[in-house]
């Protein structure tokens, strides 16, 4: 076969500053491995002969591959997942040098610059097997997330503004891009796979016939990623979910119209607790954060759609809140949204990495929902931690809920016949062929360990992760992970279909008309471990702040 390709290999006193380019596609180096990475169509793989017009720099010479001399069309035999070859030769200085080159068929990304915890200036350079040449943008990148984000942390995640508008990699036209580097999840990619089933089921937010383009996930594409030349491995390159996205409406002549939040912490995000005051000058509200309008653009932003819609959803009487909860909720995304983190048990996504979305409040003060940071999902762990007990979030018998007073409204009222549409959903989407068989969920899970096996990234990302102190110390094995996943699965499954919807609520948090919850550390047994939702252990005997937290398996909420 014949694989039309350039590679240019610009030389200087080490390989430090080299740089490949194929068929006009940068190729990466990875200066403590002493490899070049080179990215190649799937098509180029296992082929018996892949012919490639190979230049080499002006400053080169003597110039080998496995000891054959390079022409203008050079001769690789079967390039595999696996497979090295030995580039040799002499730089100006007549020193000889040499490296080891691999191929990939996965998009290549490198980040030139120093980056921390504000935006610096730096380079992006995208080499897709699927483009005719490099893209280097100019862009400003800092560090990415909370817990993932900290000074003890190695493999970071990122977030890129570039100058200006483009489309990468199939994915939409924007200047906003994240690298999810999947830092706790010892298979990588869990987030991606949660999203895609997410983006394949999810009813559209409630104004899609105004807003065609609105969507309530994101997409992304697997990559490998360099930081200047350094290999930093398997990364989720990913859209934004934002205005944008949600197609929400602008600011238009200082008027407000679209708002979006996000539940950044637990504290407060799960409308457990009334909002009494707020400050529409403040880019956070207790555990929310806002999104949009974002202060750095406007001198003001609104809190008020959610605050009313929390504490409506608090403070309703059933004949209140079966009256008007579609005046503040977007009930058909909820229903999904509920089914996806029961399916996936998704123990870091109530409250807590969630978006609450207004499109236009001059007209319409309903909220919709979507997801985000769904990592801690199909049997992971959030952080790798237990809650204690019975209580493990890893086992597949672990049936989470959605823990958001709305929710919990829902499931105790059946208001609009809401359990009896989210078991009906359910049963629809089970069914053979559809998003929620056994087959499909592990359909899923088995296309992306293909494809990190069969480009080379799972064994890349072994030998560079395995074991680091962000994953616990736990070896990355992807073998064992996948068929821990696809086990996973078919228990869990298994499990919801003897149970059927909502998979439970906590009884004691409602009384006959409304919901009661304890006021003060005095319904809490002191003799007991109590611990956060994170799964972290209180401190014995410590006054507990606001929150919810876990005792004896059951939820207990403080408030003040």
């Amino acid at each position: 076969m014949r694989c039309l390709a350039t590679l240019l290999l610009m030389a200087s006193s080490s390989l430090a500053s080299a740089q490949l380019v194929i068929d006009g596609r940068a190729v990466m180096f990875d200066e403590l491995t002493n490899t070049l990475l080179a990215t190649v169509s799937e098509d180029c793989f296992n082929q018996k002969t892949v012919t490639m017009s190979v230049i080499t720099g002006k400053d080169w010479s003597s110039c080998t591959i496995d000891g054959n001399s390079i022409s203008d069309d050079f001769v690789f035999k079967k390039i595999t997942a696996d497979k090295t070859f030995l580039v040799s030769y002499k730089n100006a200085s007549g020193q000889k040098c040499s490296a080891t080159l691999k191929f990939t068929f996965l998009p290549l990304l490198q980040l030139q610059g120093s980056f921390g915890y504000n935006y610096n200036e730096g380079m992006l350079l995208v080499s897709s097997p699927d483009a005719k040449q490099t893209d280097t943008l100019a862009a400003t990148i800092k560090w990415r997330g909370g817990s993932t984000n900290t000074t003890d942390k190695h493999k970071r995640n990122y977030k890129i503004k570039l100058q200006k508008n483009k489309s990468l990699l199939g994915l939409r036209n924007d200047d906003s891009w994240i690298l999810d580097a999947g830092q706790a999840d010892v298979f990588r990619l869990r987030n991606r796979i949660a999203m895609d089933l997410w983006n394949d089921f999810a009813c559209p937010p409630y104004y899609i016939d105004k807003e065609p383009a609105a969507r309530n996930g994101v997409s992304g594409r697997v990559v490998e990623v360099f930081l200047n030349n350094e290999y930093r491995g398997i990364y989720n390159f990913s859209e934004n979910l934002d205005r944008k996205q949600m197609r929400l409406k602008k600011v238009l002549d200082g008027e407000i119209h679209g708002c979006l939040y996000k539940g950044k912490s637990w504290q407060r995000t799960q409308m457990f607790n009334v909002f009494n005051t707020y400050d529409n000058h403040s880019e956070t509200l207790e555990g929310f954060e806002v999104k949009y309008p974002d202060l750095l653009d406007n001198d003001t932003t609104d809190w008020r759609p959610l605050i009313e819609a929390s504490n409506f959803a608090l403070q309703s009487p059933r004949s209140e809140f079966e009256a008007y909860v579609t005046d503040y909720f977007d009930v058909e995304p909820m229903i999904d949204y509920s089914l996806l983190l029961t399916v996936t048990s998704a123990v870091d996504n109530s409250g807590k990495n969630t978006f609450w979305a207004v499109y236009d409040k001059e007209n319409e003060k309903k909220l919709t929902i979507a997801p985000w940071d769904l990592d801690a999902t199909f049997g992971q762990r959030w952080g790798g931690l237990l809650v204690g007990g019975t209580n493990d979030h890893s086992s597949p018998r672990y049936l989470s809920d959605v823990d958001v007073c709305v929710f919990y409204q829902f499931y105790r009222r059946n208001t609009l016949q809401f359990n009896d549409r989210l078991n009906q959903r359910y049963q629809e989407l089970r069914q053979d062929g559809k998003v929620f068989s056994t087959d499909s969920l592990i359909s899923r899970v088995s296309y992306y360990y293909h494809l990190l096996k069969n480009s080379g990234a799972a064994d890349r990302e072994t030998r560079k992760w395995s074991g680091d102190s962000d994953l616990r110390g736990e070896e990355i094995d992807f073998d064992n992970e996948f068929y821990y996943i696809c086990n996973w699965i078919e228990q869990h499954m298994q499990i919801l279909d003897s149970r059927g919807f909502p998979v439970e609520y906590n009884q004691d948090y409602f009384d006959s008309d409304g919901i009661s919850v304890p006021s003060s550390d005095s319904s809490v047994n002191a003799a007991s471990p109590i611990y956060h939702l994170s799964g972290q252990r209180t401190q014995q005997n410590s006054r507990l702040k606001p929150g919810i937290y876990i005792q004896q398996g059951k939820k207990i909420i403080i408030r003040r």
